[in-house]
């Protein structure tokens, strides 16, 4: 069987499900149907039995007298109870690469083909164990940067979002049949779906559709993170406030005017939320050819920034001599408000660095950005998952203002298979192979 992909599900696979490097163990995982008798040739003990696990030892298959390769404790799944719906094994053994090498060496040897990044967890979409989005969810629990991002990649992952785009989609596909039998049966004395009946189902998706949608942003900033640039002049005290957003003395802090000479970049988690914060160098006009370049780059990250904190100080004169040209948010801060006598600026928060006042408003502040309204994220996070609902909810309207126009059934019929196909693209439902490869090429090997 193959995907329409360079992916195949008739053989036997083996990868490292642990990241490459020293450690207490090791974990190699061996998925395809006959694995069972491959290990056998390398394991000196009698398999156990499914579902449970052995200690033995691996051995090297064209060795005599056999040479011991390692301790192993061997799990043994049979399908369709395995994560990948096949025959699966997994091999804890020491975490030398040493080790792992030759063990994947033994493997091969005995034509167990290494797998590609994300194909265990392909072969568990493809033998109907997830869904879509559930295969997307556990690249994104891996990948998980805080707490509440790996509870929302859990809740996809256990099939929220599938339910929650199966519900719809039964919901239309009912509507579908009905206008279907109004068609073959026309001329017989078949009662039909009512006005109402119809309208009803198709508003019922939109808004269950229009609920998940929101929350998208940040669901979205959860799973991506959020990307935080500081500008300003120099000497406003960018440094000395990347610093303390991430609690730690990371850029060099000098009253020597252009300091910053590249972008430094560092993290911190808000509210379950994580921030990547860039410390760029002052905007200013510079013969220095190295602190033009360092210009350069931190006008590069402003642009691409989600938020940017335009920093200024009572006791620096602030010229932007570049246009700022940027979509992103904007929070204005007005630092060193300490100062004896330095004049405000009323329509940017007040802090200072030095005493930490007002820094924790501005943490709030980002936040609230971040949020925009939303107290909860959505269910979904993907740009992919968002475009679809949004292209099934276009047609969508357009079936429920052919139903208040009287429109003719065939035509009713046509929109609602283009509103369910977006749908069936979220899940993988009724066959999307050609996501296959950029979905899955994504994760690690070993997954």
């Amino acid at each position: 069987m193959t995907t329409g992909s360079h992916y195949t599900t008739n053989d036997i696979i083996a990868a490292p499900a642990t990241p490459a490097g020293r450690g207490a163990i090791a974990v190699i995982r061996c998925s395809g149907d006959g694995c069972g008798q491959i290990i056998q040739q390398i394991f000196d003990r009698q398999l156990p039995p499914a579902g449970s696990f052995r200690f033995g030892n691996i051995i090297h298959p064209d060795v005599t007298p056999p040479r011991i390769i390692d301790n192993c404790v061997l799990c043994y799944f049979l399908s369709p109870h395995s994560f990948t719906g096949e025959d699966s094994i997994e091999l804890s053994i020491h975490g030398s690469p040493v080790v792992v090498t030759s063990v994947m060496e033994c493997l091969n040897s005995l034509g167990v083909r290494s797998a590609e990044p994300g194909e265990f967890t392909l072969r568990a979409y493809l033998n109907g164990k997830i869904d879509l989005t559930q295969a997307e969810a556990v690249a994104d629990l891996i990948n998980s940067n805080s707490r509440t991002a790996a509870e929302q990649a859990v809740r996809q992952m256990n099939g929220a979002l599938g339910f929650a785009i199966n519900d719809v989609y039964d919901k239309l596909f009912r509507l579908l049949t009905l206008c279907t039998i109004e068609l073959d049966f026309s001329e017989e004395d078949v009662s039909f779906a009512s006005y109402d009946e119809k309208l009803s189902i198709v508003q019922t998706a939109i808004r269950d559709l229009d609920q998940l949608t929101e929350g998208y942003q940040l669901s979205r900033y959860l799973r991506e993170g959020v990307t935080v640039a500081i500008t300003g002049a120099p000497n406003v005290g960018k440094s000395s406030l990347f610093n303390a957003l991430l609690r730690e003395n990371r850029a060099i802090v000098n009253s020597q005017p252009g300091t910053t000479r590249d972008v430094l970049n560092g993290s911190f988690v808000i509210g379950g939320v994580c921030f990547d914060i860039y410390d760029t160098a002052g905007i200013r006009y510079s013969d220095d050819i190295i602190e033009a370049e360092g210009v350069t780059r931190a006008l590069s990250t402003i642009r691409s920034a989600d938020i940017v904190i335009q920093l200024t100080a009572p006791d620096v004169v602030d010229h932007y001599d570049f246009p700022l040209s940027v979509t992103s948010k904007i929070i204005k801060v007005h630092n060193k408000c300490d100062l004896a006598g330095a004049p405000n600026a009323p329509d940017a928060l007040q802090i200072s660095v030095k005493t930490g006042e007002g820094v924790s408003r501005l943490t709030d502040a980002l936040l609230s950005v971040v949020q925009g309204g939303t107290a909860q994220p959505g269910l979904i996070n993907r740009e992919r998952h968002y475009t679809a609902i949004k292209s099934c909810l276009i047609s969508l309207k357009q079936v429920e203002s052919g139903i208040k126009d009287g429109q003719p059934t065939d035509i009713i019929a046509e929109e609602l298979n283009g509103a369910i196909a977006p749908l069936n693209s979220i899940t993988g439902r009724g066959g999307v192979e050609l996501l296959l490869s950029s979905v899955f090429s994504g994760f690690c090997i070993g997954k």
